[in-house]
């Protein structure tokens, strides 16, 4: 028992680093931030109670005894509510932050409606899922198969989901998400077959720090308000680039520009400002290819990177750009129109010398675009 203990106090102590470590580098603006954390936290909690379950088990009277009842009662519904984390933070992250859970919440519902019912009735005295018996010991009943079978179910239903969403994820996130049920699977294989091995928290404990690593490597050069990637990766990115003698595909930006944001910060208040910057965030993720760069090089700059040997390519980003653009502000009744000013082209070695005169000439070009505007109005 003593062993269990202490492997689950180690899990804990990991995921209280991981807690703390994402708060401190993002504001988790991004509603996936914030199910992974909640994810960490009802880990945090399943161990907790799981020790409490340990260290009570045994005891038919006494303030242990109400320990034990209370904290088996809480670990099994706070496993029901894991798997419907779980289950948000997967969503949003395939589908982003137009996501909506309210499918997710009706087809896992009348499940958590059952699974909470047995546990009630369990933890009041009539055993449906659960008993514990005169020795203090916790009892498999008629209903325990039924609830654990369709979380573990809906586990692997989640890789269906992964492999059908497949074209959406980057290979290391479709990897890391396909091997999230691996530790778990075995886990609880090891606990159900031999006894006095308890790993499936701490199992769980691996899985959610694979997807930490996975996070933590987007968080140092993702920007925390946006989601998209910050001026480090941008000028990262550019020194790559600068760094091809001769770049064996053709490369394409845009630089983009919010117009008059100051006066969308002075005239509203800076949470509008913030709130445009999101909103215009997506609307550029929306309007380019997977494999194409995105960041915010500045306050409300922004630059993507299109490789493509196409002007077409190209054109068609910008006007789909304008296109979701006009859709926005079809859609804004309190605000005036958000314009943005853009400077786009393709690299040529013939024309530019270097990637840094590329990106210098783009940059006149917007602002160029930015005081005709100013001009006509």
């Amino acid at each position: 028992m003593l062993s269990s203990i202490q492997t689950h106090l180690l899990s804990i102590a990991i995921l209280m680093v991981i807690y703390v470590s994402i708060k401190q580098q993002t504001r988790a603006v991004k509603q996936k931030n914030r199910y992974f954390l909640s994810l960490v936290v009802l880990n945090i909690i399943t161990m907790i109670l799981k020790i409490a379950i340990n260290m009570t088990k045994g005891y038919t009277f006494g303030f242990e005894a109400i320990i034990l009842h209370t904290s088996v009662a809480a670990y099994y519904a706070t496993s029901v509510v894991v798997v419907l984390y779980f289950l948000f933070y997967l969503h949003y992250h395939v589908e982003g932050e137009a996501a909506s859970k309210r499918n997710l919440m009706i087809a896992y519902t009348p499940f958590m409606v059952m699974a909470f019912t047995v546990i009630l009735l369990s933890f009041i005295g009539i055993p449906a899922m659960y008993q514990i018996n005169a020795f203090g010991l916790v009892e498999r009943r008629a209903f325990y198969g039924p609830v654990i079978f369709t979380e573990f179910f809906t586990m692997i239903g989640s890789i269906v989901y992964v492999i059908w969403h497949k074209r959406e994820l980057n290979k290391v996130e479709f990897i890391t998400l396909i091997l999230y049920l691996l530790p778990p699977a075995v886990g609880v294989t090891l606990s159900e077959f031999f006894s006095g091995i308890d790993l499936i928290w701490p199992s769980m404990t691996l899985s959610l720090l694979m997807i930490y690593v996975n996070i933590q490597s987007r968080m140092t050069n993702t920007d925390p308000l946006t989601g998209v990637f910050n001026r480090r990766e941008y000028e990262k990115q550019l020194y790559n680039l600068t760094q091809l003698k001769s770049p064996k595909k053709k490369v394409c930006a845009i630089l983009i520009d919010i117009d008059d944001f100051k006066q969308i910060n002075d005239n509203n208040s800076h949470q509008v400002g913030d709130s445009t910057l999101i909103d215009i965030s997506n609307i550029l993720q929306r309007s380019i290819r997977k494999n194409d760069f995105i960041a915010r090089i500045g306050g409300d700059e922004f630059c993507i990177i299109i490789e493509s040997d196409q002007d077409a390519v190209l054109h068609d980003i910008v006007n789909r750009i304008n296109h979701q653009l006009d859709m926005y502000n079809a859609d804004q009744k309190d605000f005036k129109n958000i314009s943005l000013s853009m400077g786009y082209g393709m690299f040529d070695p013939k024309v530019h010398p270097t990637f840094d005169d590329f990106f210098l000439k783009l940059d006149y070009q917007m602002y160029e675009n930015k005081n005709r505007l100013k001009q006509a109005t």
